[in-house]
């Protein structure tokens, strides 16, 4: 009971934390702005001048288990530090702060991370995780993100996957991701380029990727039941 006790206490005491610190970042933030969009985001960082891309990692850290905002801070990468860096600092910094609701569903467990998913249950994504299999579930499930990518870092959190194949397949498969969106923030200042165009229309393909994904698989399975069927 102790042991137990000792250990609710540090999972309150991780969650007051971020909580504290986002708190603090979001009254600084709104003390200078009336509202939170892209260029009042843009302004907030790069008035940290050199210091900039550590408080562009910070906010991304403190915000990761808020749902929906890794996008936009992903588009800002681009806008403030070009493609390249920005896809490099973004790659580096997503997988990072992927990590804060990976421990944290460790620390609160299934129950709360169930909660999470509506209802639905984890036992298919246990056995999709489990053993050698952990690196590319994923990969996988950054490549093909059919669940928000909040809900994918507290679903890894309670399978067996070690926090480096966590980690390593978390970079690899965000890459792709990552890049459409950094480009198209690099590209936003320019709406009539081509560049924005080009971006736009990666972004456009990414997305598409888990509808393809879903699509394909719903496509196999019905063609195996029928296989059964015929051979029954």
């Amino acid at each position: 009971m102790k042991e137990q006790s000792r250990q609710q206490w540090i999972n309150v005491m991780f969650v007051a934390v971020i909580v504290g610190v986002f708190a603090a970042t979001a009254w600084y933030y709104f003390s200078m702005y009336d509202e939170f969009n892209r260029r009042n985001l843009e302004a907030f960082i790069g008035g940290f001048g050199p210091w900039a891309p550590l408080a562009y990692a910070a906010i991304y850290v403190i915000s990761a288990p808020i749902p929906f905002l890794a996008p936009a801070l992903s588009a800002v990468g681009g806008l403030l530090f070009g493609i390249v860096w920005g896809t490099c600092l973004v790659l580096i910094v997503a997988t990072g702060s992927a990590f804060v609701p990976f421990y944290m569903a460790r620390r609160l467990g299934r129950d709360w991370v169930e909660s999470k998913l509506e209802g639905k249950k984890l036992d298919k994504i246990y056995q999709q995780s489990a053993g050698s299999r952990g690196f590319v579930f994923v990969m996988l499930m950054r490549l093909i993100p059919v669940l928000p990518w909040e809900v994918q870092n507290y679903v890894a959190g309670l399978t067996k996957v070690s926090p480096p194949t966590f980690i390593a397949g978390t970079m690899l498969g965000i890459i792709p991701g990552s890049f459409s969106l950094v480009f198209l923030g690099a590209a936003a200042t320019d709406p009539t380029s081509w560049q924005f165009v080009a971006a736009v229309a990666l972004k456009i393909v990414t997305a598409l990727i888990p509808v393809v994904a879903i699509y394909v698989r719903s496509r196999r399975s019905k063609g195996l039941r029928k296989e059964k069927e015929f051979v029954l």
